[in-house]
């Protein structure tokens, strides 16, 4: 995720339509070059490497400015993407996070009303996809959530709005790229985005993440056990023989899941 206060002032050139015409060229370039070195195929005429032309692409992106901009009407406050697309309509008291057109593309945007923070569908229309009650909201670096703030709290909300863990936290860390600790009190739990976002609710004294392909452990009451994809706890004598998914570990079919 890519984001920046809308504070901050980026100094390069702001990005056009042309300027995203030829990032998606060169995506298409990528593409089937990639194709034909899995295949061991030759491209007539091409001198480069998908892998230079992803360094071209990335140095290419990172010469413009792609983040969002805010305008004005009446007082109240919009936002822009490069291409001059109105994302949010001017009729909020102020606009959260900027994003990146390229990096973050067509997720939920943050705006203000009344001094509470809400996530809006990035499409013109201002329809809210929660309400106006956060204190701040905020995107997630990796993960495909928000972390959202009320009366000193800390909650999780998907793209769509739907809360996945009330604001009830007082932490949530990234564990291993798939896995969010989650801690309240002195307790705490986890949510796996490659397990069709399982949420577990702080409960465990300890959560524990050794391996990057194997299962975290947790220990509840001194005995230390695994959770299984349906979000019960199994001791690890239990689990010795267990053909199914456990929460943190490495599942290649889910990892990429957006």
């Amino acid at each position: 995720m890519s984001v920046k206060s809308a504070t901050i002032v980026v100094n390069k050139p702001k990005a056009t339509v042309k300027n995203l015409q030829f990032v998606k060229k060169l995506d298409n370039i990528i593409d089937d070059i990639e194709k034909a070195e899995e295949n061991d195929e030759v491209i007539e005429g091409n001198r480069r490497s998908s892998y230079d032309l992803v360094m071209i692409r990335s140095q290419y992106i990172d010469r413009y400015d792609w983040y969002d901009t805010i305008f004005e009407k009446n007082g109240k406050y919009g936002t822009k993407d490069a291409t001059g697309k109105v994302l949010l309509p001017a009729k909020y008291d102020g606009i959260g996070e900027l994003c990146h057109k390229i990096y973050c593309g067509n997720i939920p945007r943050v705006a203000k009303l009344n001094g509470k923070a809400g996530l809006v569908k990035p499409d013109g229309s201002g329809e809210a996809l929660t309400p106006f009650v956060y204190d701040s909201i905020s995107y997630m670096l990796i993960e495909p959530y928000y972390t959202v703030k009320k009366d000193g709290k800390l909650g999780i909300i998907g793209k769509d709005g739907h809360v996945i863990a009330p604001c009830m936290l007082d932490e949530i860390t990234h564990a291993n790229g798939r896995c969010l600790v989650i801690r309240s009190g002195n307790k705490y739990g986890l949510l796996d985005r490659t397990c069709n976002d399982l949420y577990i609710a702080p409960q465990y004294d300890k959560v524990e993440f050794v391996d990057m392909e194997q299962p975290c452990t947790v220990t509840k009451d001194d005995v230390e056990g695994v959770i299984n994809e349906s979000g019960d706890f199994m001791t690890c004598e239990e689990a010795i023989d267990y053909e199914g998914y456990l929460v943190g570990e490495y599942n290649p079919d889910t990892f990429f899941k957006d």
